[in-house]
């Protein structure tokens, strides 16, 4: 395995997914994993680090601050399945929003369902209506604020709000396919994809994925797809792969994932992330 790896030396971007590759099965960067990232960006100054999450950005914060990257200039992070970008600061250097005509469609097409619950994604806020999916939501340390349904209705007609995402709450992914399946002229007519990451199902744009993401921010800091190591372990991950000259898919990923990894690391719950940046930077 070891001739197999990348050369460091030609490596200029970490990119990594959070729930399920970097945080351990109780939601958390594990100090051996903080450790190792630490000493290789210290020993690797101009290598960036950059995290890709279905999260938005107070999501992120707490990770960030136990990495100690919060001011590190070379730590962008791609949120909301490569929806927005931030810069280290927290600045949105690039986004993409939601039509209003497909939110009040969706709206309408899905608000008798019975299982009727949104978030809508605007900026840091995940906009809820349901006080229940709510307190789950911040177990993901979202920042999520409950309104009133047919008044933030009326504020996305007014063009008010914008919106990056739209995630339906659902109990499982048999309930996501279901979903799915429900949406799937909805979805055709505006250019919708979907894409189920732990209790949501989420709709963009067509073509915005986490993949799409990383290509927006390869073109800002002139770095190539081949330069790229990429860690994931779902399904929303095989864009970022596609996009990426290493990708390293973990040992509890997806098998629709492992499909279109190059190289596999050990389980989360192992330190699967530092094990393999150990290998391939600290030559352990």
């Amino acid at each position: 395995m070891e001739s197999e790896l990348p050369n460091p030396s030609k490596i200029k971007l970490i990119v990594c997914d959070i729930d399920g590759t970097l945080l351990d099965p109780s939601g958390h960067v594990t100090d051996r994993t903080a450790t190792v990232i630490k000493k290789i960006l210290k020993e690797y100054p101009d290598l960036y680090f950059a995290l890709a999450s279905g999260r938005s950005r107070p999501g992120i914060i707490e990770i960030r601050e136990k990495l100690d990257i919060m001011n590190n200039p070379k730590t962008e992070f791609i949120l909301c399945n490569g929806s927005i970008i931030c810069d280290y600061t927290g600045n949105i250097i690039w986004e993409n929003t939601l039509s209003i005509e497909f939110l009040i469609k969706f709206y309408e097409t899905l608000k008798d369902h019975p299982n009727n619950s949104f978030a809508f994604l605007s900026g840091d806020d995940s906009i809820m209506f349901d006080e229940e999916w709510a307190r789950r939501a911040q177990g993901y340390g979202e920042q999520t604020v409950v309104v009133n349904k047919e008044e933030f209705i009326e504020k996305i007609k007014a063009g008010k709000v914008k919106i990056n995402k739209v995630g339906f709450l659902v109990n499982g992914e048999a309930q996501a396919q279901e979903i799915e399946e429900f949406t799937k002229e909805l979805r055709n007519e505006y250019d919708i994809e979907c894409a189920f990451t732990d209790i949501f199902l989420e709709f963009l744009s067509k073509g915005i994925n986490k993949g799409s993401g990383l290509s927006q921010f390869l073109k800002q800091v002139h770095i190539t797809k081949d330069e790229v190591i990429a860690f994931g372990n779902g399904g929303n991950d095989i864009q970022l792969f596609k996009n990426s000259g290493w990708p390293i898919a973990m040992e509890n990923s997806q098998e629709v994932l492992k499909e279109h990894a190059k190289l596999f690391t050990k389980t989360n719950s192992e330190d699967g992330v530092a094990y393999m940046l150990e290998k391939i930077f600290l030559k352990k």
